[in-house]
């Protein structure tokens, strides 16, 4: 079947079948030898694909890739020559679909499991650049939220955290009145990065949505999108003491860890503030 200019691919795979290159080869009729390296955009499509295998053999060049939940950490080609590829995939309308395995005879014929579309959130460094994807969310149910409750904030009465951290992460869009009471408490600052570029900026819970209860302004952080995603997955923390952010030391290589120690930006209103004790709460579950 030729493919025409603009077809998703991501149409005709299967999240989670193992697929291997001649499988992939046959299925969509490619010819291009270069379906062999890590970054593969079939020709006429409007999809990249990622190979990616996180423990590599000792002959290949020993990027350190990983698969954290629904994010991803990748490096790109020494060259760079596919970075803007991944960088400006949603300017350019690809979908990037990654193709993932341990080791490379996890599975029969070399193949790899397909585990679906990401999304690019950032990146560092160069040659290779180090990328920050997130497993794409579609068909996602949001949540049309009550006015936050003016009554204090009791994270007592909150279940366990880690229960719900995928589910708040794909919930945290459409919850419009909480993001706007925050945008105004934070002044549209990002409360760890200070940036007040407000499409990018979202409406953290510390403790994870659970009902209006939640929805209340000491219970939230005004976070850039990247910095709320590491703050939901318990890569980032807060200090209930000292009010300065903690980063788990898997950051430590990254660029993010420019922000262990920074102060946390808090709201003029004292009533607006983070609740001290669901910030305990989150730091407890910050990860080594």
């Amino acid at each position: 079947m030729d493919i025409t200019a603009g077809t998703r691919t991501s149409d005709r795979l299967v999240v989670d079948h193992v697929y291997t290159r001649e499988d992939l080869r046959r299925q969509f009729g490619i010819t291009d030898a270069t379906l062999n390296t890590g970054v593969f955009r079939p020709k006429g499509t409007a999809s990249v694909w990622l190979f990616i295998t996180e423990e590599k053999t000792s002959d290949r060049t020993q990027y350190h890739d990983r698969l954290d939940g629904d994010l991803l950490h990748w490096q790109g080609q020494t060259s760079g020559r596919t970075d803007d590829l991944i960088i400006s995939h949603h300017r350019l309308g690809l979908e990037v679909l990654v193709f993932l395995r341990k080791r490379k005879y996890e599975f029969p014929g070399a193949g790899f499991r397909y585990i679906g579309a990401f999304s690019y959130v950032s990146h560092s460094g160069g040659g290779p650049t180090d990328f920050m994807l997130r497993r794409a969310i579609s068909d996602v149910t949001l949540i049309a939220p009550e006015q936050g409750d003016p009554d204090d904030f009791n994270p007592d009465d909150i279940e366990d955290a880690r229960e719900r951290i995928a589910r708040t992460i794909a919930q945290r869009r459409g919850q419009q009145a909480f993001r706007d009471a925050l945008l105004a408490a934070y002044g549209g600052r990002c409360a760890i990065s200070g940036c007040t570029v407000v499409d990018v900026l979202e409406a953290a819970h510390i403790v994870p949505y659970r009902g209006s209860a939640t929805n209340v302004v000491s219970n939230g952080l005004l976070l850039r999108a990247d910095i709320h995603i590491l703050f939901d997955c318990s890569l980032i923390a807060i200090d209930p003491d000292k009010m300065t952010i903690v980063i788990s030391s898997s950051l430590q290589n990254s660029g993010y860890r420019q922000l262990g120690g920074r102060a946390l930006r808090l709201p003029a209103v004292p009533a607006h503030k983070p609740n001290r004790k669901a910030l305990e709460q989150h730091r407890s579950l910050l990860r080594p």
